[in-house]
C-alpha cells in the first residue's frame, strides 16, 4: 500500500503527464486493497504513519478522476515553465500557447485539432523531440506515420536536426509491407492499380464489359442500372420549393439514352425504357393540331411515338385520402392542384377532340415501383418491343461518360468495403433501411459479382487494403512484436478503417502505448480513396483509454491560430464549413485583419469563363505594383486548366500562376485564389458524383449532410488564399456554394461584374430572373430555371433596363430602380398592370398577358 500512496502523493506535483494508462494499474491495486479491507477501522487501531497512507489511498480510489484532473493542470502549468526554452527554440519560431499545449499533452489518446495554416507539422516535429528530449521515450519507440512519403521524410529530417536522433517515419502502405515481410519473410507482390487510380478505373471498366455485361442475367442488371438507378432518384415531394426542385434537376443533367435532356426523373426513366426497347420517339414535340383557341403556351406532350404517333404524357399526380376516405389526386406542396387538375383534363380533352391517342403515366406509378411496367401493359396494343443491342447501348454510356462516373463510384465503394472488412450481407441489411431501397438493391446485385471478380483479377497480388488488413491479423495475432510505444500520425482525418485498425492493434500490444493524431475534419477530402471521417469525430470512442471505469478518455487540443488567412478569408471559411452541424466546431484567429473585401464573386455568362479570368488576372497584376505575387488557379478537375496556361503565365510577368486541382492544392498557399468554374451539373462543383449516397451502405456513420465532402474541398479551396480569394461563378448555373455566399450577409462577400443573384425572383418558381438580350437587341428578363419553369418578363416600361419590384412603403405599388412606379397585378405575384386597349376601350392589364389575365379599370377612363 506504501506504493500506492507514493502514487497519490506524487499526483500533487507530477513530473510526467498523468495518463490514464499509467494511473489506471494502480487505481486497480487499490481498489483491490479496499476490497479485502474491512469497511470501516476503528480509529486509533492503526499508527499515524499507516493511516496517513490507508487516507491517502482511500481518497486516490474515491477521487480518482479528480485527483487526476488537478495534477493534468498541475504538471502542464510546471511544464510550460520548465520547458520555455525549448518551446521558443524547437523550431525557427517560437510555438504558439497551443502549439506548446499539445506537444506537453500526453493522454492515452490525443487528438490536435490542427486548421490550415495552424502549424501541424510543427507540432508533430516538436512531440517527438520533446518525447526524446525529456526521456520519455527511446527513438525507436516512436513511429511517426504520414500519408505521403515525402511528408514523411521531410518530417523525420527534421526531427533528427532538432533532436539529434533518428525515429521510424513511414506511410501506412510501407509500415503494412514492413510488417508482412518480418512476419512471412516475405511479401505478396502489389497489384500495378494499387498506386495507380487510372489503371484501377480501367480495370473496373475491364470487369463491368467482360465479366458483368457478358453474362445475360448480369448484363440485363447493368442495363437496368444506367436506365432506372444512375441517378440518385428525387421528386417534387422531396422539396420545398420549386426553385430548389429545379436546381437539383438542373444539377444532374438528365440526359437519357438517346440525348434528350429531360425534366424529371420519372420522365428520364420512360424515355430510356422507350430507347432500351427500340420504341422510337420524339420528346416534347409540337401537337399536330394547331390550336387555334389555346391561350396557354404552346402545347408540347412529354412523347410522341414516331410509328404509331401514339403520345405519352406524365402527370406528376399522387394518390391520397381525403377527410371523407374518397381517393383523390395529389400535387407536389409548392403545385397549385387545382390549376394542374385542370392542365390535365384539358390536355384529355385535346386528344379527345382531335381523335389522337394518349397513354398517361403517373408518378404513383413510380411511387408503386411499376411505372415501366405499367406503361409497358398500355402500349402493348401500340407498339413492339424491338430492344437495342446492349453493345450498342454501352458504346452510347461510354459517350456519355456514365460508364467512367459509375466505375469512380463503384471504386470508393470497393476500397471502403475492403477497408472495413464489409460484407455484402451487412450492406444489404443497410441497404432495407436506405431512403432508396431500390436503387441500393440494385447497386448491391451488381457489385457482388464485381468484387468476386475483382480479387480473381488479383490472383497472387495484393492491392493496399489487402496489404493493411493482412498487418493488422500479424499484430492483433503476436505474430509480430511492436517495439513502438508512442504513434503520432499525421493528417489524421483522412484515416480509414482499416488503417485505424491497425492503430489500435499496435497500441493495444502495450498497455501505456499512445497515439497523438493530428489533422483536420474540416479538410477531410479523400472519403473516394477510403476515408473515413467518423473515425475523427468519434476520436474518444475509437482510439481513448480506460480510467475510473469511464472508457474513450483522451485529449483534444485546438490549434485555432491560422498563420496564412486574414479575418475575411478565415473566418468567413469557418462559417461557410460548420454550416454541416457534424463538423467539429473550433476557433479561429485569423492571421490579421483587413477592411478590404477578401471573397469575391465574379459571374460569366455563356462562353465567358476565360475572359472573367482576365479579368482578376489583369487587377491582380494591377494591384502588384511589380512585386511578385502569387495566384493559385483552383479547379474541380483537372480539364478545368485554362487554355493557353502557359501564354497567361508570360502574359503577367508580376503574378506567379499555378493551376491545380483542388485536391492538389491541399497544404499550399498562395496571396491570391482564383476558383474556377463554380458551376452546378454532374461534374460541377459540388460534384454530383462524389456524393453519392450509395457510400453509406458501407461505411460505419454515413453523412447525413448534403454534399459534405464538397463543401469540405471548397473550404479548402478557400483556405489556401492569403489575402484574396475570386470565385468565378457561372450566371446561369451558378454553384450552390456560390449561390450561399451571395445569399448570406455573414460571409462579407463582394459581386463583382454583372450581378447573378439579384433581387428579382420568379414569381412562378422563385428563381432568378435574369437580364438577357434577344436577337434584336432588346432586352429582357428570363428565369434562370429556362428549360424547366420559362418565364419571361419584359422590363420597365419608362427605362426598359430593370425590373419593378414592391414598393416597401406603399401596399400595391411596384417602383423600378429608375423611380418609375406601377400598380401592382391583383392576380399574380410579380407582375404589374401597364395601359392596354380593348374592345371595352382602354383599362388596366398585367404586363404577363395571356399568362395572366389580371386587370382593372383605368383611373383616365373613370374620369
Amino acid at each position: 500500500m506504501g506504493a500506492l500512496a507514493e502514487v497519490a502523493k506524487r499526483l500533487e506535483q507530477p513530473k510526467r503527464f498523468p495518463s490514464a494508462c499509467l494511473l489506471e494499474p494502480y487505481l486497480t491495486r487499490a481498489i483491490a486493497v479496499f476490497d479485502r479491507l474491512p469497511d470501516t477501522i476503528p480509529a486509533d487501531v492503526l499508527p499515524p504513519i499507516q493511516q496517513k497512507i490507508v487516507d491517502q489511498v482511500s481518497k486516490f480510489r474515491t477521487s480518482s478522476k479528480t485527483m487526476r484532473q488537478s495534477a493534468i493542470k498541475a504538471f502542464l502549468d510546471a511544464d510550460m515553465e520548465q520547458m520555455q526554452e525549448f518551446f521558443d527554440t524547437i523550431e525557427s519560431n517560437p510555438l504558439t500557447p497551443e502549439q506548446r499545449l499539445a506537444v506537453a499533452t500526453d493522454e492515452d489518446a490525443t487528438l490536435v485539432l490542427a486548421g490550415a495554416g495552424s502549424g501541424k507539422t510543427s507540432v508533430i516535429v516538436a512531440k517527438a523531440a520533446y518525447l526524446i528530449l525529456r526521456q520519455i521515450r527511446e527513438p525507436e519507440e516512436i513511429l511517426l506515420m504520414a500519408f505521403g512519403k515525402d511528408a514523411a521524410s521531410e518530417m523525420a529530417t527534421r526531427i533528427e536536426e532538432r533532436a539529434g536522433a533518428k525515429v521510424d517515419a513511414l506511410t501506412f502502405h510501407a509500415l503494412g509491407n514492413s510488417i508482412i515481410r518480418q512476419v512471412e519473410k516475405g511479401a505478396p507482390a502489389l497489384a500495378a492499380h494499387a498506386s495507380d487510380d487510372k489503371q484501377f478505373s480501367a480495370l473496373l471498366r475491364d470487369i463491368l464489359f467482360k465479366d458483368i455485361a457478358t453474362e445475360p442475367v448480369l448484363g440485363a442488371l447493368l442495363l437496368k442500372w444506367f436506365s432506372e438507378f444512375y441517378w440518385p432518384y428525387k421528386s417534387e415531394w422531396d422539396f420545398k420549393t420549386k426553385d430548389e426542385y429545379f436546381q437539383y434537376i438542373e444539377s444532374h443533367e438528365l440526359r437519357t439514352l438517346q440525348g434528350d435532356l429531360v425534366k424529371s426523373f420519372e420522365e428520364w426513366e420512360i424515355a430510356n425504357w422507350l430507347y432500351l426497347n427500340g420504341i422510337a420517339y420524339e420528346y416534347e414535340p409540337d401537337y399536330e393540331h394547331d390550336l387555334p383557341e389555346n391561350i396557354r403556351t404552346a402545347y408540347t406532350p412529354d412523347f410522341r411515338l414516331t410509328e404509331s404517333g401514339v403520345y405519352i404524357e406524365h402527370f406528376g399526380v399522387r394518390k391520397s385520402r381525403d377527410q371523407s376516405g374518397r381517393e383523390i389526386l395529389t400535387t407536389a406542396p409548392h403545385v397549385d392542384r387545382n390549376t394542374y387538375i385542370e392542365g390535365m383534363e384539358w390536355k384529355r380533352k385535346v386528344h379527345e377532340d382531335h381523335g389522337t391517342i394518349l397513354i398517361e403515366t403517373y408518378s404513383y406509378d413510380r411511387v408503386e415501383e411499376r411505372l415501366t411496367e405499367r406503361l409497358e401493359e398500355k402500349l402493348a396494343p401500340h407498339a413492339s418491343s424491338n430492344p437495342i443491342p446492349s453493345e450498342q447501348i454501352f458504346e452510347q454510356l461510354e459517350e456519355m461518360g456514365q460508364v467512367d462516373a459509375f466505375t469512380q463510384v463503384l471504386g470508393t465503394f470497393l476500397r471502403h468495403f475492403k477497408s472495413s472488412a464489409a460484407t455484402v450481407e451487412q450492406c444489404l441489411n443497410r441497404a432495407e433501411k436506405s431512403q432508396d431501397k431500390a436503387r441500393s438493391a440494385a447497386f448491391l446485385k451488381i457489385f457482388d459479382p464485381v468484387i468476386e471478380a475483382y480479387q480473381k483479377r488479383l490472383g497472387d497480388r495484393i492491392d493496399f487494403e489487402d496489404m493493411i488488413v493482412r498487418a493488422t491479423e500479424h499484430v492483433r495475432a503476436g505474430r509480430y512484436s511492436s517495439p513502438y510505444r508512442h504513434l503520432l500520425v499525421d493528417e489524421f482525418q483522412d484515416i480509414s478503417e482499416g488503417r485505424a485498425r491497425l492503430l489500435k492493434a499496435l497500441k493495444a500490444q502495450h498497455e501505456d502505448a499512445r497515439i497523438f493524431a493530428v489533422g483536420d475534419d474540416w479538410q477531410s477530402i479523400y472519403r473516394f480513396t477510403g476515408s473515413d471521417i467518423h473515425l475523427m469525430r468519434d476520436f474518444g470512442e475509437e482510439f481513448g483509454g480506460v480510467f475510473a471505469g469511464e472508457s474513450g478518455v483522451h485529449s483534444s487540443v485546438d490549434l485555432g491560430r491560422t498563420f496564412r488567412s486574414v479575418d475575411k478569408i478565415a473566418l468567413p471559411a469557418r462559417t461557410f464549413v460548420l454550416q454541416n452541424p457534424s463538423q467539429i466546431a473550433k476557433q479561429v484567429i485569423p492571421a490579421g485583419t483587413t477592411d478590404t473585401p477578401a471573397i469575391m464573386v465574379l459571374h460569366y455568362g455563356w462562353g465567358g469563363e476565360d475572359e472573367a479570368l482576365q479579368i482578376v488576372l489583369e487587377n491582380l497584376n494591377a494591384s502588384s505594383n511589380g512585386v511578385q505575387t502569387s495566384v493559385l488557379l483552383l479547379g474541380r478537375y483537372n480539364f478545368l486548366e485554362p487554355d493557353g496556361f502557359p501564354r497567361l503565365r508570360n502574359k503577367y510577368a508580376s503574378l506567379s500562376l499555378k493551376f491545380m486541382t483542388i485536391h492538389r492544392s491541399k497544404g499550399l498557399e498562395a496571396d491570391h485564389v482564383v476558383i474556377l468554374k463554380a458551376a452546378s451539373g454532374r461534374m460541377g462543383f459540388p460534384s454530383e458524383i462524389i456524393d453519392d449516397p450509395l457510400l453509406d451502405l458501407v461505411l460505419p456513420k454515413p453523412e447525413e449532410y448534403d454534399h459534405a465532402e464538397e463543401r469540405r474541398l471548397f473550404y479548402v479551396a478557400l483556405t489556401r488564399a492569403r489575402t484574396s480569394v475570386t470565385v468565378l461563378a457561372d450566371r446561369q448555373m451558378p454553384s450552390v456554394f456560390a449561390r450561399e455566399l451571395i445569399a448570406n450577409p455573414d460571409y462579407g462577400v463582394v459581386e463583382l461584374g454583372e450581378a447573378g443573384v439579384a433581387e428579382h425572383r420568379c414569381g412562378k418558381c422563385g428563381g432568378r430572373m435574369l437580364s438577357q438580350i434577344s436577337k434584336n437587341g432588346r432586352p429582357y428578363f428570363q428565369c434562370e430555371h429556362r428549360k424547366l419553369c420559362g418565364e419571361i418578363l419584359r422590363p420597365c416600361n419608362v427605362c426598359g433596363k430593370d425590373l419593378p419590384i414592391s414598393d416597401k412603403e406603399k401596399t400595391g405599388i411596384l417602383i423600378c430602380s429608375c423611380g418609375a412606379n406601377f400598380p401592382a397585378c391583383p392576380e399574380c405575384s410579380d407582375g404589374w398592370l401597364i395601359d392596354r386597349t380593348g374592345k371595352w376601350g382602354k383599362f388596366l392589364g398585367c404586363v404577363k398577358y395571356p399568362d395572366c389575365k389580371g386587370s382593372k379599370r383605368s383611373e383616365k377612363v373613370k374620369r
